[in-house]
């Protein structure tokens, strides 16, 4: 379950971040670009995670000073450049909106290192006005970016995560990673190449969720799951864009 955010609404500007272009109900017609290279991110239509954690699993804060514009690209920074509750800082940017059946897409470059995560997924459940918890995921951890975590979740309930191969390393270049979310089917595509997808017949995610973009580091208490984490430097992840488009 995901803490309560805080509130936070100031306009921040950096030398290239990103904008959100249109606020598209959670079935909008069209096809709807999310950000684009722009010296501003409206936070009126992201919320900028700053000054909470999401629990015992995250030893480092969300921090908005952990996003900045590099190359008109979003880039989500690690740092040891925390506030009160950890002194390592991290990054989480949520759309305001909430997205149903169609296709999310990112061009991303992720963090390497044992410990962290790079996250690429939709989410609804508590507190976000939802008393059900529906997730589909794109999870990089930075132990092994050769490789990259799919899941999805449904009434909180992980369906089983799966691992692929991508044949690159994700941390040294971007790479474009889609899910197709359909009634009944989910579909993960990278490079515009499938390489994965839900059996016929199993249940799928019906709620229509939050688009978040992360990069955090794990507590001992994931160890198993993410590595064991230990600060050296700062590290980071890009994002070149972010697309929905709705199922017609």
């Amino acid at each position: 379950m995901r803490k309560r955010p805080a509130p936070f609404r100031t306009l921040l500007r950096y030398a290239a971040a990103a904008v959100l272009l249109s606020a598209p109900a959670a079935h909008a017609a069209g096809d709807l670009p999310l950000f684009l290279p722009y010296p501003k991110i409206d936070t009126n239509r992201w919320y900028i995670a700053n000054g909470w954690t999401n629990g015992p699993v995250q030893s480092c804060e969300w921090r908005a000073e952990a996003f900045s514009g590099h190359d008109n690209n979003l880039r989500l920074t690690l740092s040891d450049k925390g506030g009160k509750v950890s002194k390592i800082s991290c990054a989480e940017l949520q759309s305001t909106m909430k997205y149903g059946y169609g296709s999310f897409s990112s061009r991303i470059r992720v963090a390497k290192g044992s410990g962290l995560n790079t996250g690429f997924f939709t989410y609804i459940g508590p507190p976000q006005g939802s008393p059900v918890h529906d997730e589909i995921d794109f999870e990089f951890l930075g132990k092994d970016t050769t490789m990259v975590q799919l899941n999805y979740y449904i009434n909180a309930k992980s369906q089983g995560a799966f691992f692929v191969k991508l044949g690159f390393d994700a941390s040294e270049d971007f790479h474009d990673y889609t899910f197709v979310w359909q009634p009944d089917k989910i579909r993960w595509y990278v490079d515009n190449k499938l390489v994965h997808e839900t059996a016929d017949g199993v249940p799928i995610p019906t709620h229509p969720g939050k688009i978040h973009l992360t990069l955090w580091s794990g507590t001992p208490q994931v160890n198993d799951w993410l590595g064991p984490f230990e600060y050296k430097e700062d590290v980071s992840a890009d994002f070149a864009r972010v697309k929905y488009t709705p199922l017609h």
